[in-house]
């Protein structure tokens, strides 16, 4: 490993150290501010299977500048996934429907016991990481002759149906359930939107800063390659911003109180500032992602795609950390020590990985050797 990397490493145990000894004093907030960091996380190598599957279903040249960078991403999901496991240990401790005694639940939320209830949580989510385990072998496995063929388009296809499922059953089970009261059919829909968002994003800014992208030729003449890497994040966040807009209007439109609340709570105390900051975020973004000038300059992409990966934190932050934040200015240490200890592992494994893509698929290397 690289000095960048142990040092990121080290940073990783000290964080986790800090949690340790949070958790040891009072688990709650320690593990609601490590669960905000893990979804975010978990979101990057998500949304970079979601964009690998679909390119290697349609195929071009628009996904084979991004696809080392993606692929990447796709191979730290099975660390996202094992930094799931201090909650799972203490799902009580998060979800208000698996700690409180049921007679104490409103009845809206009885209704949904029988979905909502450990044993089937847990049972789902072992599906859902074993459908995503199996997508990320299946797409660090392919080459891009594997791409080429024809009849792959099944295997993507059928992929793409299965991720569909899994986000779905995970959205709701990790997110909405927090605030069992609240229901959203366009979530989950959100949910991947902005996964694809913020993966687009982190594969932009990682192209970018080790090529010059602004001078490599895009898929039409007189077009770089940065225009083409800008317009397709462009549109990404364009429909991330219709369906974060079309459940806000059904929400309020329906005037419902259960429903309202879960906007509610997320504009007053302190968090409307986060609000208007994710909202400045993506209106920067998707304005300067309009600008060819800016879309041709090689700082110029690097920062409208850092601009869109700070909307996503924002965005998957101001949904997640709420019902789970215990108030107060001193309980913010508890997300500073698990972004830190989250964030120091997570990147020494992607820097390493980047710098070494040969074991990004350390089972085929194995296989050769056997």
């Amino acid at each position: 490993m690289s000095r960048v990397e142990q040092g990121f490493l080290i940073a990783g145990i000290a964080g986790l150290v800090c949690c340790a000894v949070g958790i040891s004093l009072d688990a709650r907030p320690v593990l609601g501010a490590w669960l905000a960091a893990v979804i975010f996380a978990l979101s990057l190598p998500l949304g970079a299977l979601t964009i690998l599957m679909v390119h290697g279903l349609t195929g071009g040249r628009w996904g084979e500048a991004i696809r080392q960078p993606l692929r990447v991403l796709a191979a730290t999901l099975p660390l996202a996934l094992i930094l799931l496991l201090p909650v799972l240990i203490r799902l009580d401790l998060i979800f208000p429907w698996a700690g409180t005694d049921s007679a104490m639940l409103a009845e809206k939320v009885r209704e949904k016991l029988v979905y909502l209830n450990v044993p089937f949580f847990l049972l789902r989510f072992v599906v859902c990481a074993a459908i995503w385990l199996a997508l990320a072998w299946m797409m660090l496995s392919s080459t891009e002759e594997h791409l080429a063929k024809s009849g792959d388009g099944r295997k993507y296809a059928l992929g793409l149906i299965l991720h569909a499922f899994a986000i779905s059953v995970f959205s709701i089970d990790w997110m909405l359930s927090l605030e069992p009261e609240f229901t959203s059919t366009v979530y989950a829909l959100c949910e991947a939107s902005a996964e694809v968002v913020g993966a687009c994003a982190t594969a932009v800014i990682v192209l970018a800063a080790r090529r010059a992208v602004e001078i490599l030729p895009g898929g039409e003449e007189d077009v770089a390659l940065s225009e083409d890497l800008a317009n397709m994040l462009l549109g990404f966040l364009l429909i991330w911003i219709y369906l974060v807009f079309m459940q806000w209007l059904v929400v309020w439109g329906g005037d419902l109180p259960d429903e309202i609340h879960w906007y509610v709570i997320r504009s007053g105390n302190g968090w409307q500032y986060l609000l208007y900051l994710l909202i400045a975020l993506q209106v920067a973004a998707s304005a300067g992602l309009l600008s060819r000038d800016l879309k041709r300059s090689h700082a110029g992409l690097i920062r409208l795609a850092g601009i869109a990966l700070a909307g996503h934190f924002a965005d998957m932050f101001w949904r997640v950390r709420p019902p789970l934040f215990s108030g107060g200015i001193l309980s913010l240490w508890h997300d500073v020590a698990a972004w830190i200890g989250l964030g120091g592992l997570w990147l020494a494994l992607f820097l390493f990985l980047l710098r070494r893509p040969d074991r990004i698929a350390w089972w085929k290397r194995e296989a050769a050797h056997g």
